[in-house]
């Protein structure tokens, strides 16, 4: 890890004077704001590196919640919110000390780890709070919730049975009610009591069978039943629906259950609006809107219960109307109402002020997101709604009279239902002249000496500089292959921070509660997973995938991404949630009846790309979540690369920076929540040649390549499609 610098603080007891103390807070000023080179959108020398995630967890585990800053502060603290505090009531955060209920702290070099036992009593807001001399700074908090699953009885669904008379050919979406999960539930469906091959599930919260074309063979009495895929503890609904399959006089369209009126998605996302209408004969549907240009594109795919879009776009929100027609009036009019939740993001934080003590000051904060984001302010790690000297409105933050104590770090805090995020800047405060007398003591206005450097100067400074820049990968999701091995997937947010050069992937076993399995050490795989070419410009949120195998099965482990970047410093993300990995044995028939998938084709599309086509057995017993796929050169024995595809219907997907005219193998798995399908068979194909053109001059001069400047590794460009 990278060296930080190292602060001496400042003696304030022989300084008198006013114009001392503002030179004073200049000079702090300009220091930090020196040591700033990449600041995080604010004019703060010192900032927050990596805030703790949010994290969903069972009763007894222990989760690992961390906090980095750029820089070594004074002291870093953590606090805690209960979760049955009001969630705007600051009074409610209180600080903790390691060691005592259910919580231990460990603080190295700039990072800080809460370790935190899931109880009842541990549930709630966790932030982290670090002071730079009197000034403060606080993280964007993260929250603890508990793994859970109940029936909702607040949506209508009755004990009782429901009988449904449907003329053949139709198509059908069956639920038997909806449960709360968190995480979201695993559905199973049963007719008659067995298991229904299920040809799809709705990817949405309270998932649905869908039934397509149904014909006499559909008939019978359907429950279901939900599971949440970390405790593995399964509800069964008592809704029971009784459907019968048989023609029937012909009707105008009509719904079976009246659809949900108002959809919600967030970008990137695939987002279904369902109008499922039955009639005799069936009835075909046409989408409209009123605000929405061109539905009918290459993300919009009509379905026979609805219209799917796929990689939602915020310009995708809007008013959808869905006609049903049958030829038998009356037409059947549903319209829906398309929400795209958008994270916050601060487009104008609170500008750096120097102000006279005493006077009043209005600072402002502009943040868009949807829903729109509520604001809320922090001075010195300090709410400002416990301040008497302050009030906000909307985005304006004032303060009636400047104290000395407002002196230091102003934070904006724009939160909504899907993030938040903070800004911040410096707040200068001038005090009172007093006439004769000496000046009051600095009390809690924050002063910092400049640098100190040992050594070399340069030196000290690139140290500095480059622990700035790191931007660490996201808390890997872990999804279980077999009983030796598991997939991870991580990302890297937009940055403009220091290039990755790779990752490595570390993980341990950990103990059980009697203490006869010991908790092992970080053990490091060996294999270096490439970061691939960067577009500093375009470039967004990128996501990786790799396989740790050599486990044991029945055990717990955690796993971590390590970042090696451009300057050959390291840095590692948040850890995974504890995850245990199950035998074949306790998962029963779940891996055998995950469909595996069946490779078609391999399709060049350039002389670096191939499309891959496949397709999935009919009426599988479970439907996956998604595929990995596998790729390597046909003529290498080595390790394969692989990528994850999203999507159940998803059955094409784009590989691309592959080398020209070169022979690749390809294979594929299914996964869900629970396990992975068996391999497919192997295909290979083949990129296409490069084309060769006369130069139009006779003689160049030759660029000599060394083998090792040559890309070693191809990368997946995302693009996936159904078929």
């Amino acid at each position: 890890m990278a060296n930080h610098a190292t602060f001496s603080s400042a003696t304030t007891s022989g300084i008198t004077g006013s114009w001392q103390l503002s030179f004073l807070l200049s000079l702090l000023i300009c220091n930090q704001l020196k040591l700033s080179a990449a600041s995080q959108s604010s004019s703060l020398g010192v900032h927050i590196v990596r805030s703790p995630e949010s994290a969903v967890a069972p009763k007894g585990d222990e989760v690992v919640f961390e906090c980095e800053l750029n820089l070594a502060p004074d002291r870093l603290e953590w606090r805690f919110r209960h979760t049955s505090a009001r969630a705007t009531d600051a009074m409610n955060y209180n600080y903790l000390h390691g060691g005592e209920d259910g919580h231990n702290i460990v603080n190295e070099n700039l990072t800080s780890r809460l370790r935190v036992f899931v109880s009842s009593e541990t549930l709630g807001d966790y932030q982290c709070v670090a002071w730079v001399g009197s000034a403060a700074i606080a993280s964007t908090p993260a929250r603890l919730t508990l793994v859970s699953i109940s029936i909702d009885n607040s949506n209508g669904y009755s004990r009782n049975a429901i009988r449904w008379s449907v003329a053949p050919k139709n198509c059908i979406l069956i639920r038997c009610g909806t449960v709360s999960s968190n995480p979201p539930a695993v559905w199973s469906f049963f007719r008659n009591g067995e298991k229904v091959p299920q040809t799809e599930v709705l990817p949405s919260a309270n998932g649905a069978l869908i039934l397509n074309t149904v014909s006499s063979k559909d008939s019978g009495n359907y429950t279901c039943s939900a599971m949440n895929a970390i405790t593995g503890v399964e509800v069964r609904l008592p809704q029971r629906i009784d459907l019968r399959v048989d023609y029937i006089d012909r009707t105008p369209p009509y719904f079976l259950n009246v659809p949900v009126s108002q959809v919600t998605a967030r970008p990137g996302e695939t987002a279904v609006l369902e109008c499922p209408g039955v009639g005799s004969p069936p009835p075909e549907a046409v989408w409209s809107s009123p605000n929405v240009i061109n539905i009918y594109n290459n993300r919009t795919k009509v379905l026979p219960y609805g219209l799917q879009i796929s990689d939602v776009m915020p310009e995708d929100q809007g008013s959808y109307v869905c006609r049903l027609d049958n030829g038998i009036a009356p037409a059947l009019v549903q319209i829906i109402k398309f929400i795209v939740l958008e994270a916050p993001q601060i487009l104008r934080g609170p500008a750096k002020t120097r102000t006279n003590e005493g006077d009043q000051l209005e600072l402002e904060c502009s943040a868009a997101g949807n829903p729109f984001p509520q604001i809320y302010w922090l001075i010195n790690g300090e709410d400002t709604s416990l301040d008497n000297e302050t009030f906000h409105e909307d985005r304006r933050l004032v303060i009636r009279h400047v104290q000395k104590r407002h002196a230091g770090i102003v934070q904006c805090f724009a939160k909504n239902e899907v993030g938040e995020v903070s800004d911040g800047s410096y707040l200068e405060v001038n005090p009172k002249q007093i006439q004769g007398e000496d000046s009051a003591p600095l009390g809690s206005v924050p002063i910092r000496m400049p640098y100190e450097h040992t050594g070399n100067k340069n030196k000290g400074k690139r140290k500095h500089m480059k622990t700035l820049n790191m931007i660490p990968p996201s808390r890997p999701n872990v999804t279980r292959l077999s009983d030796d091995s598991v997939m991870l997937r991580w990302y890297v947010p937009k940055n403009d921070g220091l290039p990755i050069q790779f990752f490595k992937v570390q993980y341990r076993m950990l103990g059980d509660s009697s203490r006869k399995i010991p908790r092992e050490n970080w053990q490091t795989t060996n294999e270096d997973i490439p970061y691939g070419k960067r577009d500093r410009v375009f470039e967004g949120v990128k996501n990786f995938t790799s396989s740790v195998s050599g486990l044991k099965p029945d055990r717990f482990y955690r796993f971590r991404i390590i970042a090696v970047y451009s300057n050959n410093d390291n840095k590692e993300g948040n850890t995974s949630a504890k995850f245990f990995l199950q035998s074949s044995e306790a998962l029963g028939p779940t891996k055998a009846t995950l469909p595996a998938p069946e490779l078609l084709r391999v399709e060049p599309l350039s002389e670096t790309a191939v499309m891959i086509h496949w397709t999935l057995p009919a009426n599988p017993i479970n439907v996956p979540d998604g595929f990995y796929a596998y790729y390597r050169l046909a003529s290498s024995a080595g390790e394969y690369l692989k990528a994850t595809v999203d999507g159940q219907h998803t059955r094409k997907f784009k590989i691309d920076l592959l080398e020209a005219g070169t022979a690749y193998e390809f294979k594929l798995q299914s996964f869900n929540a629970l396990a992975a399908s068996e391999f497919s068979a192997i295909l290979q194909g083949k990129t296409k040649k490069v084309a060769t053109t006369p130069m139009p001059v006779p003689a160049v001069t030759p660029i000599n390549t060394k083998e090792h400047d040559k890309p070693k590794y191809p990368i997946v460009a995302g693009i996936a499609g159904c078929g």
